[in-house]
């Protein structure tokens, strides 16, 4: 498979991923705050928010894809740090499919059927677990974001290039929108709690994958060489 044909496939998975953070946004929207852990983990169940976290699970492979493509691009610029961007892309990779596994099969699918056919005591036994692996999940968060954070420093000062200037803003933004994640679930900074965040997720997804997808089709493989040759020493 040549360049253009992978760079083209990484542009139409970053288009795919804003319809599926669409969707699991609409997945959301059409149930009601939950007024305790079982109604939030009987909603878990639903078939529209088991069928959100199969596509979620789903994507983050083919993400992969995409990921590798953009760090195979920055490698033509500089090798190292587009390894060190690579590193921290895949640590979010395995963190973020572990959770998202746990949650499916074990929280979502395996649990709710537990607590259909449970007591009371037994009942009890099972919410703790789903409060648990809530909380396990918060606490992981910080290693995947952080991760990916380290992946956005790297790959915004490799993007130097006028012909970046795309994916560099991109890169600006997502170290923005961890830095804010950082701040607000993990070192309690109150000014950058609150429901912004949630509100504007949405709209972040769909403004920095589709930016990526332009980058992506614009980019011309003559550019990509051409940096290649510059990056090599000369003998």
């Amino acid at each position: 498979m040549d360049l253009n044909t992978i760079r083209k496939t990484a542009a139409y998975i970053a288009v795919a991923y804003i319809l599926v953070q669409s969707f699991q946004w609409y997945v959301f929207a059409q149930f009601p705050a939950a007024a305790n852990a079982q109604e939030e983990m009987m909603q878990g169940h639903h078939a529209l928010h088991v069928t959100r976290s199969w596509l979620m699970l789903i994507s983050m492979f083919a993400m992969l894809i995409l990921n590798i493509t953009v760090c195979y691009i920055a490698a033509t610029i500089n090798r190292f740090w587009a390894i060190v961007g690579m590193a921290g892309y895949f640590t979010f990779f395995l963190l973020e499919i572990s959770l998202r596994s746990v949650e499916l099969f074990y929280i979502q699918l395996y649990l709710p059927q537990q607590a259909l056919k449970a007591d009371p005591g037994v009942l009890q036994n099972i919410l703790d677990k789903y409060s648990t692996f809530a909380n396990i999940q918060h606490a992981l968060y910080f290693p995947l974001i952080f991760s990916t954070s380290i992946t956005y420093f790297s790959l915004f000062f490799i993007f130097k290039p006028k012909v970046h200037r795309i994916i560099r803003f991109v890169m600006l933004v997502n170290i923005l929108r961890s830095s804010w994640r950082l701040g607000s679930d993990f070192l309690n900074i109150g000014w950058l709690q609150g429901s912004l965040y949630n509100t504007v997720y949405l709209p972040l997804v769909v403004l920095l994958f589709g930016l990526t997808a332009i980058w992506l089709l614009r980019m011309k493989t003559t550019c990509i060489s051409s940096e290649s040759s510059r990056s090599r020493p000369r003998e």
